[in-house]
């Protein structure tokens, strides 16, 4: 049972000490395994509030535990506090296997993102973290996402902001900049500099050219979705970077940034002058293939089993990202088992896209060999992978500890074909069996102007080599009249040639180096278009 200690201080005339603040959690109810939301009176006064906790993982027992993929997010949040914070601490502990990723906010602004490292019952302390905030403020600690691991908080203790609040930053940020991505779009700016330097910035985000500006002593509530048309961040000092995310494809988006400092009812936006801004249009993408899993199935995604046929890609049903189903292979029974698994997408027409990417996630547990990513335009799609030609891609890979780990972006752009293929190759031995997750697999390609859709496209042909330096030989199903195009990325006709014949040649050493498309129109007007990379 906790027990409310008072210590006596001694003020010595030279010496100015801040008063503190504490929260031991004497008065949290829960004390049994199961999650509850609900409130208790803090050592403060204050009505503390608390969603998705249970009681029985303790650091200083009662401890509220904030428990992992929980509906809604795992809280909890102080009552208003006062006399503003100064700096701020406190004891954590990883409750189970996965690894704490707990969020902090003062004033609804992060302040600090607080981890551990396979550290399961083991109390770690946040640190001093500066806050500096006057006025009235609330404490918010909250999971970071879905994957963040159950964690126990204890022995908050805050000091008093020693001063008067902040006067409006010195200036703006400069080279404030917007980098468009698929479905997302990554700000970056540097900081500003000065006698008042800001606390952080407010992002305002709007689909439309319309942006108005803030007012003091009216913070702006962080709201990263933008599928109403309009979306604010908060973004403390020394970050210098933010991405919107789940845009949608060819739409403009504007954005502007106001430094300030302070938080709650002393927030002092600078919005004098003019606020850097910045458009960006993101690009015209195509989803080619998505597969999450969430239908507890491989989906349009097939498993091929080479060597190790007890062993095979099959559905963890809650193991995926967000606790949804994902692809797992695992090549241990009763021991190391030699294995060779493929998992492979069905077959893509990248000929009519350029810039095609591909991003997955994976998570792993376990020694053994890493996961291979591999691309084909050559796969027939039934037979060995091994009796074909297969490309390796690059990709960020789970370290291990079964952490999901995005890939990054992986260009897939070099290859063409009607008929492409990406598998992820599993391998394990006698010795050593590595289990390998996949989730959130997704390929997408840009629209190219001018380029027929590909679901329209009826005519065959083929054409080698590609890539191509010097020209290309093309090859029809008849002699029949057709016209043969070449366009640019841009839908621009470069070469056009009527053909007469079953083949023909045309040469390319004029053209400079990229990606271009061949398009033939036959004498009916059906269409087909191929991609080539001129080397």
């Amino acid at each position: 049972m906790k027990r409310s200690i008072i210590f006596l201080a001694l003020f010595l005339p030279s010496i100015l000490l801040f008063a503190q603040g504490t929260e031991n959690f004497a008065n949290y109810p829960e004390t049994g395994s199961s999650y509850h939301d609900g409130t208790f009176t803090g050592q403060d006064g204050s009505t503390w509030t608390y969603w998705q906790c249970r009681g029985d993982v303790v650091i200083n027992p009662p401890t509220p535990c904030l428990g992992k993929d929980r509906t809604p997010t795992s809280e909890v949040i102080s009552g208003v506090l006062q006399n503003g914070c100064g700096t701020l601490s406190f004891d954590y502990m990883q409750g189970f296997s996965t690894n704490v990723n707990l969020d902090v906010f003062v004033n609804g602004l992060l302040v600090a993102t607080v981890t551990s490292s396979n550290q399961q019952g083991v109390v770690l302390n946040s640190g001093s973290i500066i806050v500096d905030s006057p006025g009235d403020f609330t404490l918010d600690f909250k999971q970071h996402n879905t994957s963040s691991g159950q964690v126990a908080i204890d022995n908050i203790t805050w000091t008093e902001f020693g001063g008067a609040p902040l006067p409006e930053p010195s200036n703006y940020p400069t080279d404030f900049a917007a980098q468009p991505y698929p479905f997302s779009i990554t700000l970056t700016w540097t900081d500003a500099v000065g006698p008042q330097l800001p606390t952080a910035y407010l992002i305002k985000a709007s689909d439309q050219d319309n942006i108005t500006l803030p007012a003091d002593g009216t913070p702006v509530a962080d709201d990263p979705d933008l599928s109403d048309g309009t979306g604010a961040m908060n973004i403390l000092q020394g970050v210098e970077t933010y991405t919107f995310y789940d845009l949608p494809s060819n739409q403009p988006f504007y954005f502007k940034i106001f430094p300030y400092t302070n938080t709650g009812s002393n927030i002092d936006y600078k919005t004098d002058g003019t606020p850097p801004s910045v458009m960006a249009t993101t690009p015209n993408i195509v989803i080619i293939n998505y597969e999450n899993f969430n239908d507890s199935t491989l989906g349009t995604w097939s498993e091929h089993n080479i060597i190790g046929p007890q062993q095979f890609w099959e559905i963890d049903p809650i193991h995926g990202i967000a606790g949804s189903p994902c692809a797992r292979m695992n090549g241990y029974s009763g021991g190391a088992v030699e294995n060779e698994d493929w998992l492979i997408s069905p077959a893509m027409n990248f000929d009519t896209y350029i810039n095609e990417q591909l991003t997955f996630q994976t998570a792993c547990y376990f020694d053994g060999p890493d996961l291979e990513v591999k691309i084909s335009n050559e796969y027939d799609g039934v037979g060995d992978p091994n009796n074909y030609e297969w490309v390796d891609l690059s990709g960020t890979l789970s370290p291990g500890g079964w952490s999901w780990t995005p890939s990054g972006v992986v260009d897939v752009s070099g290859i063409g074909g009607n008929s492409v293929y990406v598998g992820f190759m599993y391998t394990s031995t006698l010795l050593e069996a590595k289990t390998w997750e996949v989730d959130e697999i997704l390929i997408t390609g840009e629209v190219v102007i001018g380029v027929p859709d590909p679901l329209k496209k009826n005519y065959s042909f083929h054409f080698f080599p590609n890539p191509a330096r010097e020209q290309v030989t093309l090859r029809f199903p008849d002699p029949d009249e057709k016209v043969v195009t070449l366009l640019s990325i841009l839908g621009l006709e470069v070469k056009h040639e009527r053909i007469t014949r079953s083949t023909c040649s045309i040469s390319c050493t004029d053209l400079p180096p990229g990606v271009y498309f061949v398009r033939i129109t036959g004498a009916g007007g059906e269409t087909g278009v191929k991609k080539l990379i001129k080397e």
